[in-house]
């Protein structure tokens, strides 16, 4: 449909054009960055500020969404491997797992868009890796969720629902005519598409079971999923109002045909919960869901109303999400222009995701069918010690890369004109990597943390400058005491 159709009688979802009193500036950038995806190198928020926001916003989506498939495992491609392939070599298969732990973490911090899309689908239609026991189901989940993330989402529900590790994971896979499972069926309603109780009955669940009946898959052995007709239920069924004898595609469509102001707003809600506030709005919400049926369930275009609105861009919503552990870790990354295909080196993605585990989310395995709650539910006080910690362990360790240092010294340069007063590099570093300037008195300690290490006398003298070799190692310790600021912890 042509751009035209993105207009809405709702204020708050009309284009956003920037004005004097809410200029299209750095902050706005980087917020579009953060929420979209894992932030915003020093290069990407000057390109965005050369462009006008609904441009960029098309720029970064369109991108994102013309992305090829992920190319297969390498240098060898075990994504069909069954248990005959691996022979009983758990430490083999292991190594499969660790390799999808790097690729989507390299994909995170590359990518940006799409794999954060991928990771919201990820906490949305969840599944377990050590659940789901086979690696190449567990890959054919993993290229499901890239390939679909920025589509057709009736198109994503229905190949969701016959992923082997779905089947697997939700009991679809011993879902048989005479002795239905419900697990998926409920599952499919309750979280996947309607929410909980809104617009269905246990009837309704009893029923999309013994529609769902059928699709095989054998963990155990690891062998391709497929439909054995003679397992499924091809009796006469009803299923939200609509009898008929549907299959498998037709009863995931009823849902989508029989309650399409509920699953439009469901999931309307969910995505502004993940991109804009955890309450959402209500008027925003129902503008969005009618974009979404309208537009036959793109998500395309439901993203391009909400990021390009002037109620997205409102100063309110920013920093007021508390990063993720995965939020949290790759955007420092991003932040210190760390790129996965030049810098990073397959002992960091190893660290990497034993500190995730610790921080309680351990890549491809949510707590329960429900996912990670999210937001308040990461920080506590033992999370936050760690958080700490393994922020302060994850500079340590990427400052060692020659690269990463020449990056931070070129930061803090181009932020501030090559500056040699440390109160301005400081300022600059503060809204760079918080986005929240400090109090004045968190901003003296910010400042002392900079400067540690450096005689007063070369400041006071003006021979000091980020010239220095180190200065990068400066701007480490100003990191090492910004991580630990409420700030920092917001996104």
């Amino acid at each position: 449909m042509p751009e035209a159709a993105f207009t809405s009688p709702n204020p708050a979802l009309q284009p956003y054009e920037p004005t004097a009193k809410k200029p299209w500036n750095a902050q706005r950038v980087a917020h579009l960055y953060r929420r979209i995806g894992f932030g915003a190198t020093y290069q990407d928020v000057q390109q965005g500020l050369s462009m006008h926001p609904s441009d960029l916003v098309d720029t970064l989506l369109d991108t994102a969404a013309a992305l090829p498939p992920p190319p297969p495992p390498e240098p060898i491609d075990w994504s069909n491997w069954t248990s005959s392939d691996y022979a009983g070599n758990q430490m083999l298969a292991e190594e499969h797992r660790r390799y999808m732990r790097h690729r989507w973490l390299s994909e995170m911090l590359d990518e940006g868009v799409r794999a954060k899309m991928a990771y919201f689908w990820l906490n949305h239609f969840v599944t377990k890796i050590y659940l789901v026991g086979c690696n190449a189901y567990t890959w054919k989940y993993h290229d499901l969720l890239q390939r679909m993330a920025l589509g057709n989402f009736r198109d994503f529900v229905v190949e969701m629902g016959k992923n082997p590790a779905m089947l697997v994971f939700l009991n679809g896979n011993v879902n048989e005519a005479g002795d239905p499972n419900e697990n998926y069926a409920r599952e499919l309603m309750e979280l996947f598409t309607l929410g909980e109780g809104n617009g269905y009955t246990q009837t309704d669940v009893v029923e999309m079971a013994r529609a769902t009946t059928g699709w095989r898959a054998f963990f155990s052995e690891c062998t391709p999923h497929y439909f054995d007709p003679a397992k499924h239920d091809a009796g006469v069924k009803t299923i939200l109002g609509a009898t008929g004898s549907f299959n498998f595609d037709e009863a995931h469509l009823l849902i989508f045909q029989q309650r399409p102001q509920q699953v439009a707003h469901f999931i309307a809600a969910k995505l502004y919960r993940h991109l804009v506030a955890q309450t959402p709005d209500p008027a925003v919400v129902a503008a969005l869901a009618d974009t979404f049926r309208a537009h036959d369930w793109e998500v395309l275009p439901l993203l391009k109303q909400l990021l390009k609105s002037e109620h997205f861009f409102e100063e309110q919503f920013f920093h007021i999400q508390i990063k993720s552990p995965t939020e949290l870790i790759i955007g420092l990354m991003k932040a210190c222009g760390v790129r996965a295909s030049e810098h990073a080196e397959p002992q960091w993605w190893d660290d990497i995701s034993f500190w995730l585990d610790k921080l309680g989310q351990p890549l491809f395995d949510p707590p329960n069918v429900a996912g990670w709650p999210g937001h308040r539910a990461w920080i506590n006080e033992s999370t936050l010690a760690n958080r700490w910690k393994f922020v302060a362990l994850l500079l340590t360790l990427i400052v060692k890369n020659d690269q990463v240092r020449h990056n931070l010294r070129y930061l803090a340069q181009s932020l501030t004109h090559n500056s040699k007063d440390p109160e301005i590099i400081t300022r600059a570093l503060i809204e760079f990597f918080c986005g929240i300037p400090l109090d004045d008195l968190h901003f003296a300690a910010a400042l002392d943390a900079f400067k540690d290490g450096i005689p007063e006398g070369y400041y006071a003298d003006g021979s000091w400058n980020l010239d220095w070799d180190e200065a990068p190692y400066q701007i480490l310790q100003l990191l090492h005491y910004l991580v630990r600021q409420p700030e920092f912890q917001l996104l």
